[in-house]
């Protein structure tokens, strides 16, 4: 191969990787995601082309893609760890480079033509997102869907489709607009590219105006919860731990305090805020479970705080282990650490959610059940290290009258689109959602996490109010609207009303519909291609032999 030739296939391969990184929020241009997978349509035909067949160096180039849309848009997570942002880009960049190729060898066996079958990236590339949703490295922050997190206006189909609706609009425009690039090369008749334009204008266009009217005419009901959201901007590499429980709740009361009174329902917290590491058994007569009753007896007697801390369950004697149980020294007992988040009003009942989408490699190693070796591997980020424990169903907080039931989300659980429908599906009637972005500096990174929750609150219909320990506090209404948005490293706290909802929106109902479905024609073509290469060889074979 000639030398200029494998520099215009690195051409295309980076191009792809620019285009995606540069589409992305919060900093990126949206339209740039319709045609971000062009160039590497056009390098995986070239390959194609020059192999006859299967071209194994399509892996080489599209690993090449999908690293540099990583380091555009999550290098920031090695603010947390070199090590954690190399292994991130690296691992996620591997994952989409299988699927990429995966999406080749179906496409080369199933349509020989090199301008045929690109619609077999649609299902290929959903199932790869889906699988992001499910398996223990999960990491769907990359999911094309997200891309519209700035531009809320454009997608509130979302109630209907969820982001996965999203991914499938981005990969048809750039299947279409890819196929009249190619018949613009090849000269086909005018008509036929005219034909191609109107119907990918069409397609783009057309959810767009959907959504517009959708926007415009969309009217919450006015059904008040009146919040208090409180940002404390601790140093989580070191301040969040070293503080004391009791300065926490001073902390919290002593800035919340002029918003407090009757009036309000909710004191919002952050994820982890109460590093007291209590015994869940022990919980109702802890100490600073009492200091913050008192408090709200005193300051705001009908509200609820709601807060993040770090807990732990003791197992019985014979009682069933989880895999992600711990021996308490050297004695005959086991333990289970959580990311909890509590539910504390001025009532003896407590109520307590335990985070269950837990990021990886931090929170949870993947496969401890049948690798529990790798636990020694945990990253160290402050408190507890090591795999937590997890919730096995999905219910609301609900407040002593029944009318209030949040879905308590914790961090990395708010970008999981269907398991928040679990919440929902349960009866939540508005979502909180806790987190500690200060990990990440000041960088995309809670930027993105922050706009991800717009996409969420489109999905449910369901109003969000979010409390970080500095980052972006904020709510946002049943059309993804920001609101009250703090500044980052700032200590705050705002009060605001927001809205209950009990609709049940397409996408509550069904979930990630789309994904069943692009599973479904994978296998299917799957299994056509696996008989077309058994046919093949059978044939060359009987050939040798004649």
């Amino acid at each position: 191969m000639k030398k200029k030739d494998r520099t215009a296939e690195l051409i295309l391969a980076i191009s792809s990787g620019i285009l995606l990184g540069l589409s992305w929020p919060t900093f990126g241009f949206i339209p740039l995601i319709f045609v971000a997978f062009i160039p590497l349509l056009f390098l995986e035909g070239i390959l194609q082309c020059r192999a006859k067949k299967f071209s194994w160096k399509l892996m080489r180039y599209s690993f090449i893609t999908f690293l540099v849309f990583g380091v555009i848009t999550t290098g920031w997570v090695a603010r947390v760890s070199i090590a954690a942002g190399i292994s991130t880009v690296i691992l996620n960049a591997t994952v989409m480079m299988l699927f990429f190729q995966l999406y080749h060898l179906i496409r080369v066996s199933v349509f020989e033509s090199r301008d045929r079958g690109q619609w077999v990236l649609i299902p290929v590339w959903i199932a790869f997102e889906f699988l992001h949703y499910h398996w223990e490295l999960n990491f769907p922050w990359l999911n094309l869907g997200n891309a519209f997190a700035d531009s809320v206006k454009i997608i509130q189909w979302y109630d209907i489709t969820g982001i996965l609706g999203g991914t499938l609009w981005i990969l048809i425009s750039n299947v279409l607009l890819y196929k009249i690039a190619r018949k613009v090369i090849k000269k086909d008749p005018f008509k036929h590219i005219l034909a191609g334009c109107i119907a990918t204008l069409l397609v783009i266009i057309v959810p767009i105006v959907i959504s517009l009217i959708k926007y415009y005419s969309y009217e919450e009901q006015s059904d008040p919860v009146t919040v208090v959201v409180y940002q404390p901007n601790n140093d989580p590499f070191g301040e969040q731990y070293s503080l004391s429980t009791n300065q926490i709740i001073d902390s919290m009361f002593f800035r919340t305090e002029p918003l407090l009174g009757p009036d309000v329902d909710f004191i919002l917290g952050p994820e982890s805020a109460l590093q007291d590491h209590t015994w869940e058994h022990e919980l109702d007569n802890a100490l600073y479970i009492g200091r913050i009753r008192k408090g709200l007896e005193a300051k705001a007697p009908n509200a609820a705080v709601v807060i993040g801390s770090s807990t732990y369950k003791l197992y019985a004697q014979g009682e069933p282990l989880e895999p992600t149980a711990r021996q308490y020294g050297k004695r005959d007992l086991y333990y289970d650490a959580y990311n909890t988040e509590l539910y504390i009003d001025t009532t003896r009942i407590l109520q307590k959610h335990h985070k269950s989408r837990l990021t990886p490699g931090v929170e949870r190693m993947p496969y401890i059940k049948y690798l529990p070796f790798i636990e020694n591997f945990a990253m160290d980020l402050g408190g507890t290290v090591g795999s937590l424990g997890v919730d096995k169903e999905q219910k609301p907080f609900v407040s002593s009258n029944y009318k209030f039931k949040p879905a308590p989300l914790i961090c990395y659980e708010s970008i999981f689109g269907e398991y928040a429908t679990k919440f929902i599906r349960n009866g939540a009637n508005v979502i909180f959602i806790s987190t500690n972005d200060g990990w990440w500096g000041n960088t995309q990174g809670y930027k993105q996490h922050c706009a991800y929750a717009s996409l969420l609150a489109i999905e449910t219909r369901r109003d969000i109010a979010r409390s970080a320990n500095t980052g972006t506090s904020c709510t946002i209404n049943q059309r993804g609207d920001i609101s009250n948005a703090t500044g980052y490293w700032t200590p705050a706290a705002f009060k605001a009303t927001i809205n209950l909802c009990d609709k049940t929106t397409t996408y509550v109902k069904y979930g990630d519909y789309i994904a069943h479905v692009a599973l479904i024609l994978l296998m299917v073509l799957t299994m056509i291609t696996i008989i077309n290469n058994i046919t093949i060889r059978s044939i060359k074979m009987g050939d040798k032999r004649w």
